[in-house]
């Protein structure tokens, strides 16, 4: 048996709290006796069992009701922001920056090409694997048009959260 029942459990409870008396409990502390798991569980009530003996209960004040209520219609205090405007302005103006040259380098066709990798020539033993492997090609210019739409993601997002949202937080408190 891994485990005591639900009724073995509130039997203990009981005994540690006074509540069995006479051949009832002969009979537990006889299984105790044998029992090393029943033991053990004891063991373990016995001891959060003192120690809620020995924990008394913090009471609030009294007047701790009237003064919560009392705060209730006050504004909580402003938390502040994490960024700083200036330095939102220039982590925007990079992103922007990053998606200017990106989109002069794919308009003068830098990223044109394709570029094939072939998985043939990889240092894979070929007694392991006995057919021939896939070439993957990659586009330059799928690939940098995608990083330019992150960069958008990322400036649209600093923009509400480092810049707009703090810029009007102020105006309302004002």
């Amino acid at each position: 048996m891994n485990r005591l029942t639900q009724a073995q459990e509130d039997i203990l409870l009981d005994y540690l709290d006074g509540n069995i008396a006479g051949t009832e409990k002969a009979r537990l502390e006889d299984e105790l006796r044998v029992n090393a798991l029943l033991r053990s569980r004891l063991d373990e009530l016995r001891s959060v069992h003192t120690i809620f003996q020995h924990t008394t209960l913090e009471q609030p004040t009294r007047d701790f009701t009237d003064r919560v209520m009392q705060k209730l219609d006050t504004a909580p205090a402003p938390t502040p922001s994490r960024w700083s405007i200036r330095n939102a302005i220039f982590l925007l103006i990079g992103v922007l920056t990053a998606i200017g040259a990106a989109s002069l380098l794919i308009a003068s066709g830098v990223f044109d090409g394709t570029t094939s990798i072939s998985l043939d020539d990889s240092a894979l033993p070929q007694t392991i694997i006995k057919q021939d492997l896939p070439a993957l090609t990659l586009h330059g210019k799928l690939i940098v048009n995608i990083i330019i739409m992150l960069n958008i993601i990322v400036g649209w997002i600093l923009l509400d959260r480092a810049i707009l949202r703090p810029y009007f937080q102020r105006r309302m408190q004002a």
